[in-house]
């Protein structure tokens, strides 16, 4: 029997399963013959994120071609996971030095989409360190990059997957503007 494809999106940072580019996915692939969607509402410290993820894919590997699509802080998490995993993953707007940005959130913090609470230390951000590739193989990434995004510089996740197949669009923003016009690209990517 041949195994469906699924897209795994993995979230950014204080969001959540259900944010706009997880629905957005779903309802575009809602009724495709080949994949299917699912995303899961991660732990906030970077490490247990990992470890769902990790048993998440763990779990439907059997029934299916799990891929990633991973946005922001998401998409750290998915260089890691295809990395080790042997995955492929777009990315979108994701960021690549992640432990050093976080260096200035130290403290309390509240996923507003959640509302838990917890705090970044150091031991937070070392382990976000830990999980950094410090060469991602460039055929597992399609890396789509806006240059108007107001939370990363895009020019660092050029530079970081150079080889990849890398789509810069002018403008846009963090969240992403008109990804369903992606859609098509991310597709082939894991066919």
């Amino acid at each position: 029997m041949n195994k469906r494809d699924l897209i795994l999106y993995v979230h950014g940072w204080n969001s959540h399963a259900k944010a706009r580019k997880a629905q957005l996915i779903e309802h575009e692939l809602k009724y495709h013959e080949i994949f299917d969607t699912a995303s899961i509402t991660l732990n906030n410290h970077p490490r247990e994120a990992v470890k769902q993820l990790t048993e998440f894919i763990s779990e439907k590997q059997s029934k299916y071609n799990v891929h990633l699509v991973g946005s922001s802080l998401g998409g750290y998490y998915s260089v890691y996971l295809a990395e080790t995993l042997n995955l492929k993953a777009a990315m979108i707007n994701p960021a690549v030095w992640a432990y050093k940005i976080f260096e200035n959130d130290r403290g309390n913090v509240e996923n507003p989409n959640t509302g838990e609470k917890y705090f970044i230390d150091q031991a937070w951000i070392d382990s976000l360190e830990e999980m950094f590739i410090e060469d991602p193989t460039p055929d597992r990434y399609l890396v789509l990059l806006q240059t108007g995004d107001e939370t990363l510089d895009y020019k660092y996740a050029e530079k970081y997957f150079s080889g990849a197949r890398i789509v810069i669009d002018e403008g846009g923003s963090h969240s992403f503007d008109a990804l369903e016009q992606k859609i098509p690209q991310i597709l082939l990517h894991f066919s």
